[in-house]
């Protein structure tokens, strides 16, 4: 008898499970990817979160980070771009760490548009051709705590 009610018991719970889980307005849905919450478009291939530690008089006095993207309308050349993501990533940091030691001063804004021509170089020398845009989405300086 027991065995039979736990049965009937489990029984229900797998048959009400999905409409719990759907809620009432219908199916839920997976939150978006990086790419959605940023554009739709094909054409554009989300990068990693890159970051580099500002160095000025021998110290380290904050971290900068940019959030950013690569738009690649032709479909071909996106698809080298993704097969030479490992390639970009290091080249687009090496970008950040020159901008960080070189054209960044303590206390000031980011400049959007030498990072920008820095890491659009580092990309057009990775891929080995033009064709593939830089989009800055965040740059962010984050100061080092006292």
């Amino acid at each position: 008898m027991r065995r039979a009610a736990l049965l009937a018991v489990v029984a229900l719970l797998a048959a009400t499970a999905p409409a719990v889980a759907q809620g009432e307005g219908g199916a839920q849905q997976a939150p978006p990817d990086r790419q959605q919450r940023l554009t739709s478009a094909e054409s554009y291939l989300p990068m990693p979160t890159v970051t580099a530690e500002v160095v000025q008089r021998y110290t380290t006095t904050g971290t900068l980070i940019v959030d950013m993207g690569i738009d690649v309308p032709d479909a071909t050349f996106r698809n080298h771009a993704q097969l030479n993501a490992p390639r970009l990533r290091d080249a687009l940091r090496t970008a950040l760490s020159t901008y960080a030691s070189v054209y960044y001063h303590d206390r000031t804004e980011p400049d959007p548009a030498t990072l920008t021509r820095l890491m659009q170089t580092a990309v057009d020398r990775t891929l080995g051709a033009t064709g593939a845009r830089v989009l800055l989405a965040n740059i962010l300086y984050q100061r080092r705590a006292s």
